[in-house]
């Protein structure tokens, strides 16, 4: 049965060939003058809204709507009232001296505490500097590991806590 099939086959392609090359060549030369075609003249929607009132206004988009969707634009005090860290304002284009609440947060690692009978200490690293700092430290007058200004209030080992004042804020930071 195999055979029988695959005898078919044969026998059809053969004969399709066959047939194919046997068929009449006539003149497939088409000789057709495209000169006397009218070429024609593109109308866009708006040109044929124009032009017949009869058609309803499909193609044009209807700005009202989209405009009475939009969202007002906050007020310049809106916006730098809800800032907390950054710029003082941030429509500002730059400000020369660097933020050292931004650089205290992302800087500054609390690394460990260490309790001794005398004193808390705290392992932090700041701008590539590791060590340790104690209460009453003050960067830049006894210490590199913080700010310069910036002042250790507490330090909680139960709690796992580190209290910094820093421009008159409490940075609150936690292992």
């Amino acid at each position: 049965m195999k055979i029988s099939n695959r005898l078919k086959i044969l026998i059809i392609f053969i004969a399709s060939s066959f047939l194919i090359s046997c068929a009449k060549k006539g003149n497939n030369n088409i000789d057709f003058d495209f000169s006397t075609l009218k070429k024609t003249n593109k109308i866009s929607l708006a040109d044929r809204v124009l032009k017949d009132p009869g058609i309803k206004n499909e193609g044009k988009i209807d700005n009202k709507s989209f405009i009475k969707d939009l969202v007002p634009l906050k007020d310049i005090d809106q916006v730098i009232s809800k800032t907390k860290f950054g710029k003082k304002d941030p429509f500002s284009e730059g400000e020369l001296k660097s933020n050292k609440s931004n650089k205290l947060n992302s800087d500054f690692k609390l690394t460990g505490f260490l309790n001794t009978e005398n004193n808390k200490y705290v392992f932090v690293s700041y701008l590539d500097n590791e060590g340790t700092i104690m209460e009453g430290s003050i960067g830049g007058v006894n210490t590199n590991l913080l700010p310069n200004g910036a002042k250790v209030l507490k330090i909680d080992p139960k709690n796992n806590q580190l209290i910094i004042n820093f421009e008159n804020e409490k940075f609150i930071f936690e292992m």
